[in-house]
């Protein structure tokens, strides 16, 4: 039987509690009222309950004192807390939430399902903290990282949102380092923290044993991650557009002298139009401080904007809408990764030159990222971001004659195989264990004689040569819904 859920409301005017209480014991909630703060905090130690809504008017104690309390002890530091406000304030949303007085009871009872969802969620992530997965619009960073610290996990924490890629690495529950694309350490776990949605995953273990760049405590870091994109968001309606140019509009001799250090960080990598999103990337400066010194060089006629650069083609989707449809339909018998699907493909075959090639060509593709750190032998080569919440990977499939009886298990639910030629190290044993498998196979390289003997015929699922990566990939996916047993051809 689940536990009961609890909720404590602190408000001085004991009319809040009893307009709310009918419609949270409907929902399953048990209700306990506090008149002042001393008395909330003494109940939510008593109690634990799950969720917290205190007035801001509340008698004896503030609700961020109150909020710092209860994060300073273990057993209340997972309760969440909603401020009764007469106005939103960026300050005490960050406590966990603002509710507008009047309350409107159906608006409060919403608020108060949702906190009970995401705390549910960090239950589940606590319990499963070795390895897990999941969605930033169900849980955002700051929530992941709040319980990852609580449960003083190591290891790191990949995010993906298209096919962008970023890491955040722990150890003991702190944050030590983070990467985004180029931007790494703070600056990069500050963009992070804005993000509202993509997909995490989190890795226990050795990758947060490692050197770091970041030495504050997650919980400033945290505070002043929210700052900056407070600030940052109220910058941009005058500025450009990411992709648009910015130059210098002077000579820089002509610049004063004793310019801040970032200022003059800006107007070194400014010596021609720059992307404004490139500027960000290159500069050592958070984000804030680089578009503060940009808007000023802008304010002050010492730069000028340049308009953004053609448009590059867009690059062809993998596969189309029916083609999409039928493959998401294969995948979601297998595994799940929160909101997401993801789906296998193995890749055999093919010396270092063949993959090199194969790479280059998948990288290509929308929604490619490579593995962080790719095997030569076994492991993951790179990861496709489809979209509509599908993901692929494609994986190494083991060659080596020490690791043919993992072959079976390693290989086991993959949509099929995409074989790189000329097809070293391919044998007969490979080959019939892809025929047990009845994984469908295709083959990319130089021409259709050089797929070996034992996949070119038979009753085995049949391959064909002349196809680059992309296209041979294309292949099987589009055929990946009719069947282990067809045969693909590419197009």
């Amino acid at each position: 039987m689940a536990p009961p859920r609890k909720i404590l409301v602190a408000d001085g005017d004991p009319a809040t509690a009893r307009a709310l209480a009918p419609a949270l014991r409907r929902q399953g909630w048990t209700v306990h009222a506090a008149r002042d703060g001393t008395r909330a905090l003494q109940l939510a130690i008593l109690r634990a309950p799950d969720v917290v809504l205190f007035d801001e008017d509340c008698p004896l104690l503030d609700a961020r004192t109150f909020a710092r309390i209860l994060r300073t002890n273990p057993r209340t530091a997972a309760i969440r807390v909603v401020v009764l406000a007469a106005r939103a304030d960026p300050g005490r949303a960050r406590l966990g939430g603002v509710l507008a007085k009047p309350l409107r009871p159906a608006e409060a009872l919403a608020r108060v399902e949702q906190l009970w969802r995401r705390a549910e969620a960090a239950r589940t992530v606590a319990a499963e903290a070795r390895e897990l997965e999941g969605n930033l619009a169900q849980m955002p960073l700051v929530d992941l990282l709040q319980v990852l610290g609580q449960n003083r996990k190591s290891g790191r924490l990949d995010l993906s949102r298209g096919g962008e890629r970023a890491e955040v690495l722990l150890r003991q529950g702190r944050v030590v380092d983070a990467a985004c694309g180029p931007v790494e350490g703070e600056k990069a776990l500050f963009r992070l923290l804005a993000r509202r949605e993509g997909a995490f995953a989190f890795r226990a273990g050795e990758a947060g044993e490692g050197a770091g760049r970041i030495d504050r405590r997650t919980e400033e870091l945290v505070l002043e991650g929210f700052r900056q994109a407070d600030e940052t968001a109220a910058l941009w309606p005058a500025l450009p557009a990411p992709e648009e140019r910015v130059e210098l509009a002077v000579a820089p001799e002509a610049l004063p002298p004793g310019l801040h250090p970032v200022t003059a960080e800006v107007v070194a990598r400014l010596s021609g139009p720059l992307p404004l999103r490139e500027l960000l990337d290159r500069t050592e400066a958070t984000d804030l401080e680089v578009l503060r010194a940009v808007a000023a060089l802008l304010e002050k006629g010492m730069a000028r904007r340049r308009g953004a650069p053609p448009p590059a083609p867009a690059a062809e989707p993998l596969l189309g809408p029916a083609e999409m449809h039928q493959l998401r339909a294969r995948v979601a018998r297998g595994r799940w990764s929160g909101a997401q699907a993801v789906g296998k493909v193995v890749v055999a075959g093919g010396g270092p030159l063949a993959r090199r090639a194969a790479l280059a060509r998948l990288a290509a593709v929308p929604g490619y990222a490579a593995a962080p750190e790719p095997a030569a032998g076994l492991g993951a080569l790179c990861r496709l971001d489809l979209g509509e919440g599908l993901l692929l990977d494609l994986a190494v499939l083991p060659l080596e004659e020490s690791l043919l009886p993992a072959f079976r298990a390693f290989a086991a639910g993959a949509l099929g195989a995409l074989l790189l030629l000329p097809a070293e190290g391919l044998g007969e044993e490979h080959a019939a264990a892809l025929r047990d498998l009845h994984l469908p196979v295709v083959a990319c390289g130089p021409s259709p004689e050089a797929v070996p003997a034992p996949l070119a015929g038979g009753p085995a699922p049949a391959a064909f040569g002349g196809a680059d990566a992309a296209e041979a990939l294309r292949a099987l996916l589009a055929g990946a819904g009719r069947g282990p047993s067809a045969a693909f051809t590419p197009p």
